[in-house]
């Protein structure tokens, strides 16, 4: 099966090397906070293309419908279409791995390993479709072309970089992608950044300015580790965390309330509704078990 977690899911399209599969959709049903809603949903859709043995969701479009009953509550769907790499796309990354080893051989960081993972140079970076995979240049400022989807594992690693600037198609930064770079000061993230991952940055001890945007769900608690203190970066682990206690909380709760009558999402008491249905007087959830 397709690895889910690594997999691209992204609003824009991939023109070329591309074949679709199908529709593809996830939801987050009765939430209350919107950051929740999204990441199950996108759990969702990635589970749904990894089962149809996609590579990519490509045209992800959400929405969020609240619920009637004046809670607050809200379903948040994506929506998307599921590709696969067409088998000349593969055959092109093998043949153009195998060009770029004969010409250049020796020149890129991780020998025969990194040159086998990238389909084709551009300027100074090794991409595998919609994904940097290693960063061969000389400059210490840097800005990454527009198209690229994930910045790959160690992309970066150890460069002497001073500034680096992601073009808005970025959703994803893999683990250690620019670990190691210890005179990296100045980061400029996509717009549309979805994820840090584990290590992302460890080590990168001359940072001082990133700023998070509004559309980030997730950083992993090591992305950052070994750095200056980042306060952007740890209101936010620090806001996830807390939201991560009060679902459990509520988790934990429901199996208590189920068995006092009472509504299990918030412990509300059920009141008389239409039909004889009964409705929580808190939430306005109807009783479903």
């Amino acid at each position: 099966m397709t690895d889910m977690m690594n997999m691209t899911v992204t609003t824009l399209d991939l023109h070329s090397g591309y074949e679709i599969i199908g529709p593809v959709c996830g939801s987050g049903r009765e939430q209350s906070d919107p950051d929740q809603g999204f990441l199950h949903a996108l759990r969702e859709i990635r589970k749904s293309a990894a089962l149809l043995q996609a590579d990519a969701v490509i045209g992800l479009r959400q929405t969020a419908v609240p619920m009637s009953d004046g809670t607050g509550r809200f379903h948040v769907q994506l929506y998307g279409t599921a590709v696969r790499k067409t088998a000349q796309m593969q055959s092109e990354i093998k043949a153009g791995a195998a060009a770029m080893s004969s010409i250049i051989p020796g020149a890129v960081p991780g020998g025969a390993a990194a040159m086998g993972q990238a389909g084709r140079q551009e300027g100074d970076f090794l991409l595998d479709g919609s994904t940097l995979v290693r960063y061969i240049g000389q400059s210490e400022y840097v800005r990454i072309p527009d198209g690229v989807i994930n910045i790959g594992a160690e992309a970066f690693h150890n460069a002497r970089i001073v500034s680096v600037e992601l073009p808005d198609s970025v959703t994803e930064i893999r683990e250690g992608a620019f670990s190691g770079c210890e005179h990296l000061e100045r980061v400029r993230l996509s717009t549309r950044l979805l994820v840090i991952r584990k290590n992302a940055f460890q080590s990168c001890i001359s940072l001082s300015d990133i700023a998070l945007p509004a559309s980030l769900q997730e950083i992993d608690k090591a992305a950052f580790s070994a750095c200056p203190e980042l306060p952007a970066v740890t209101e936010f682990i620090r806001r996830k965390e807390a939201e991560a206690k009060d679902a459990e909380y509520l988790r934990s709760r429901r199996p208590v309330w189920r068995r006092q009558g009472r509504c299990q999402y918030c412990g509300g008491f059920f009141k008389g509704g239409l039909k004889g249905v009964k409705v929580c007087s808190m939430c306005g959830m109807e009783k479903d078990y």
